[in-house]
């Protein structure tokens, strides 16, 4: 949509009323463009930002012929960034439908613009979001959105109530909220229900929802519930909700029942307020007869002469007085009920900071068991870690005698091997020998032991078991 006439001038009232007072740098959503044919208006503006006159090139811009707005903000002293998808010179580029906000510029700049870009995107919590942890505490929003249909413009209008709830749930002070019904008028409207009265619609109706908020605290961004829907929804679906109230953060959940005692309390003024203007219009009613009895008492002082004729009045006299004795004992119980009232309000009062004081030992106690469970996890954690390293160290060690295991069984096959040869060999042999013993005789027993006793060495020195003794 850009920056237009009206955009100029209620920058011009902004600033003038102290809202923009200490703003250096600007962020815009989308790099937006400027044209007022106003010249009066753009003059005005630098005057009210303490800047010389504008370059002629600022004044000579129309619908058809727009300059980027960063020309107007650096003419008005202000440093200009801006966040679009194109990467135009000097922007940063983020998608607004996926992209968060950059550590560096979090809670960065006095002044955050959305002139019509929010209505072109579909993730709504995080174009909002973005706003607001670019904006500094104390540092100022400003919308510019679709109002009234803006037929196929973008996917979203938007309502006051929108702006509303974000100011509820996020501490937002609203400024102020206005409609644009012309692009070429000097300024907008403030918001009114009754104004759609006098809007004319149809399928071209452009009409703008304006709104300026401050931010107060530095909290997380809070998604709003639509607050006609609140109180129909269980504390379950309300606790997933968050709230900035005076500057702390609580769950939709608490704050309902912290706002319980307020409702009440607001219920009860009204009531009373109610009393207070009833027993102004008995007085009124009284002040009545006292003038009435004022006059009858002039006519009475009237008749000077002789004995005084009937007197009309006096029926009338002591009606209207015992009117007023009625009208003061129940103006007196009236007060006294305002009276116990009071009071009531006062207990409520009492137990609302009761319990604000017990909401704030249960945070702090919760604040401490948060602290000694982290304290826990983090103790469990190292144990944890040092199980693992000596479950490691165990499992290589393991490993090792595993390996070790596998070594001296095969050694063990091959000596099995080894003997299982050797046990063959000596079969053999005692054949032969029994061959030769066949052969050779009795006589031959001594060349028989002598053989033996050749191939018992042989087979020692060849096994490495030892040197035969004399007897073998």
């Amino acid at each position: 949509m850009g920056l237009g006439p009206p955009v100029i001038e209620l920058y011009r009232q902004l600033k003038v009323a102290g809202a923009l007072e200490g703003v250096t740098d600007v962020m815009e959503l989308g790099s937006q463009d400027f044209w007022c044919p106003q010249q009066n208006l753009v003059k005005a503006l630098c005057q009210a930002f303490e800047q010389p006159d504008p370059p002629a090139e600022l004044l000579s811009t129309s619908n058809a012929s727009q300059l980027p707005a960063r020309r107007l903000y650096e003419a008005l002293g202000l440093t200009y960034h801006c966040v679009d998808v194109d990467g135009r010179v000097g922007t940063l580029v983020l998608d607004l439908n996926f992209d968060s906000v950059p550590e560096e510029h979090l809670s960065r700049y006095g002044l955050v613009t959305n002139h019509g870009t929010s209505e072109h995107l579909i993730n709504q919590y995080n174009v909002f979001k973005t706003m607001h942890e670019f904006t500094k505490p104390g540092g100022l929003m400003i919308h510019a959105v679709p109002f009234t249909v803006h037929l196929e413009h973008g996917f979203f209008n938007y309502q006051p109530n929108f702006f509303e709830c974000l100011a509820r749930y996020n501490s937002y002070e609203t400024l102020g909220i206005w409609v644009g019904p012309d692009w070429q008028l000097a300024s907008f409207v403030p918001w009114d229900p009754a104004l759609l009265d006098f809007l004319t619609l149809s399928a071209k109706t452009t009409h703008l929802l304006v709104v300026a908020q401050r931010k107060m605290y530095e909290q997380p961004f809070c998604a709003p519930f639509q607050e006609v829907y609140e109180n129909m929804v269980p504390d379950e679906a309300r606790s997933r909700y968050a709230m900035v109230i005076d500057g702390e953060l609580m769950d939709a959940k608490r704050v309902k029942y912290l706002t319980k005692d307020t409702v009440l309390a607001k219920e009860y003024l009204t009531e009373i307020q109610g009393l207070k203007n009833w027993i102004d219009a008995y007085r009124g009613q009284i002040d009545g007869l006292k003038h009435e009895l004022s006059v009858t008492k002039h006519i009475l002082n009237e008749v000077t002469h002789g004995a005084p004729p009937p007197n009309p009045w006096t029926e009338r006299i002591a009606n209207l007085e015992q009117e007023l004795a009625g009208e003061r004992g129940r103006v007196v119980e009236q007060h006294a009920q305002f009276a116990a009232q009071q009071e009531a309000l006062r207990a409520v009062s009492e137990q609302m900071a009761e319990f604000r004081a017990s909401c704030e030992q249960l945070a702090g106690q919760l604040a401490g068991q948060q602290a000694e469970l982290v304290e826990r996890q983090a103790n469990f954690n190292t144990a944890c870690e040092q199980l693992g390293q000596q479950l490691v160290a165990k499992s290589e060690e393991l490993a090792a005698h595993q390996a070790m295991c596998e070594q001296l069984g095969r050694q063990l096959a091959a000596k099995n091997e080894q003997l299982a040869a050797h046990q063959t060999s000596l079969r053999d042999m005692d054949h032969q020998l029994e061959q030769a013993r066949q052969l050779i005789g009795v006589g031959g027993s001594e060349l028989a032991a002598e053989l033996r006793r050749r191939v018992w060495r042989k087979l020692f020195a060849s096994s490495k078991f030892g040197r035969p003794s004399q007897a073998q």
